[in-house]
This record gives C-alpha cells, structure tokens and sequence, in this order.
C-alpha cells in the first residue's frame, strides 16, 4: 500500500511503499510514465506522469510454490499552474458589457478581486466596467487545493478609469475690445483639458482657458474645452460660446462745434448703440453732451 496517495507531481523526493510478508519481491508500474524503484518500491512523483497507476509487488516462485503478486493503485496528480490576463485594461466605467478574461492552464478555478468595487464574475472571471468603481484591482485566480496538490494562484492587475466630463463657462462675456487683462474661465470636472477657439481672432490661452479681449477681433466664438483619449476612455468635449464687441464710433461730420455754441452746428454719427442706454459726449474743452436715450443705431 501507498498511504500517501494521491501526490503532486511537485512533489520532491521518493514515497515509500507499507510492505508486509514475505520480502525479496520485486515492483512493477503499468501503464507506463510512473518513475518507481523494483527493488524497493519506493515512486518518485516529481519525474513520474500525472495518472492513475496499478503497482504490482511479485514474488517469483520457489521452493515448490508458485509465483506469488499482490497489486495496489496510486495516483499522480498534475501540479495546477495558469495564467490570466486582461488584454483591453485599463477600460473606461463607460463600457458596456462584460470584458473577457484570457486564462491558460487548470481551469475549474475560481476568480476573487481586490479591493473592493470592480464587478466580477467568480467562476468565469468577467469584468463588467459600468457597473464598477475607477481604480485598479487585483484579479486572483485560485485553483483549490486538491489529489495531493496545494491550492495555487496567479494574479493580473486590471484598471477601470472614470469617464472624463466637464463645463465651461464665461461669466463676464459678452466683453469689449477695451477691456485690459486675461479674463478667466469656469471650468468643472476633469482637469487638465486644453482650450480652442473658431472662427479664428479670439486671444485665448490653450491650457488655461483665459480670454485677452483687448487682443481679440470683434466677433461671436466657440470656445472648446477637449480631454484627451486615455485610460481606455474616448476623447471628451464641450463647448461655450463667447463674444467680442467692439468700441463703439463715433464720426464727427461739420466744421463746428455740435454743441450749439457756434453759429451752426454740426453732425454726429453714433455706431454700435443700444437704444435702452443713455450717452454722453464729452469734449477736450469739457462740454458734456447728453444725448439721453436712442431710438434708433444711427
């Protein structure tokens, strides 16, 4: 008898055999592929096959009796070895569906994560990023304990990354050409975007989204806010739209002083007005106008 059957192919050293009465026979293995000693019958599992084995103990006959054989069955059991990998990590929390795990080796294992937050299925390891936390995780694969093998496991760290979203705003626009200085953007979600701007004309800066009106073209423009593509995730944009006006003219037409302080007087185009502001012009003498509210641009 082998009262240590089943062993593992991993494991080292020679197994002894329990013999009782009569000595001096000798051990044979059918099928072949188990590594045993006739004289001893002592296996070697480590050099032996993974199967199921019939040893036969044979005492040749003599002395007037006849040959003699008794028989026992062992095992050799496979060491359990794998590998698991996740080939579309990192993957962005917007994917749909389940993710496929690429395992080679013992299958019937079963698949655990840590930490906690990734959706995992625990018997055919299928990730399901929608439904999980950004982060990176430990995938294990364990394959238990088993015909005298012990439990092995393998890991592969796997990454779902949060789904890029942000706003822009301007809150000062619309802004004149005479306004001085870089004027900010308000900018919510994820950082790190860079800024862009159509028609061509606007100043702005491309990491940080600030506007120089005084520096810009007079017009309407689209501001665009764009997040690169990464960590499994598509590229991400969103959009604000911005104005530039102009200073308004103001065309002096006549040889005169328009404020009636000469023998006639003489014409101001106005350009660019709003007809529910009130205006005044003030010349290099002093004189203030006050041409009170506009019924019309002109």
């Amino acid at each position: 008898s082998y009262t240590g059957s089943p062993w593992c192919t991993s494991l080292a050293g020679t197994q002894a055999v329990t013999q009782t009465g009569t000595a001096g026979g000798t051990y044979t293995a059918a099928p072949a592929g188990l590594t045993i000693n006739a004289g001893t019958g002592a296996i070697t599992p480590s050099t032996s096959t993974a199967g199921t084995y019939t040893v036969t103990y044979t005492i040749a006959a003599a002395g007037g009796c006849a040959a003699f054989t008794t028989t026992a069955s062992i095992t050799i059991t496979a060491a359990p070895t794998a590998t698991i990998s996740y080939a579309g990590s990192p993957y962005c929390i917007s994917l749909a569906g389940a993710q496929a795990v690429t395992q080679t080796g013992t299958a019937g294992g079963t698949y655990t994560a840590a930490p906690a937050g990734l959706t995992i299925n625990a018997a055919t390891g299928d990730i399901t990023p929608s439904s999980s936390t950004a982060g990176t995780y430990t995938v294990t694969y364990t394959i238990a304990a088993s015909g005298g093998c012990a439990a092995f496991s393998t890991t592969f760290n796997v990454t779902i990354t949060a789904a890029p979203t942000a706003t822009i705003s301007y809150a000062g626009a619309p802004w004149c050409t005479s306004v001085a200085g870089a004027q900010a953007v308000t900018q919510t979600g994820t950082a790190g975007g860079t800024y862009t701007s159509a028609p061509a004309g606007l100043s702005i800066n491309a990491a940080s989204g600030a506007i120089t009106p005084g520096t810009s073209t007079a017009g309407t423009y689209t501001v665009t806010y764009t997040i690169a593509a990464s960590g499994g995730c598509a590229a991400f944009t969103t959009t604000a739209s911005v104005t530039i006006n102009a200073v308004p003219s103001f065309n002096i037409a006549g040889s005169t002083d328009p404020t009636g302080c000469g023998t006639t007087d003489g014409t101001i185009t106005l350009g660019g007005l709003s007809a529910s502001t009130t205006y005044t012009i003030t010349y290099d003498d002093g004189v203030v106008v006050n041409l009170g509210a506009v019924s019309t641009d002109g």
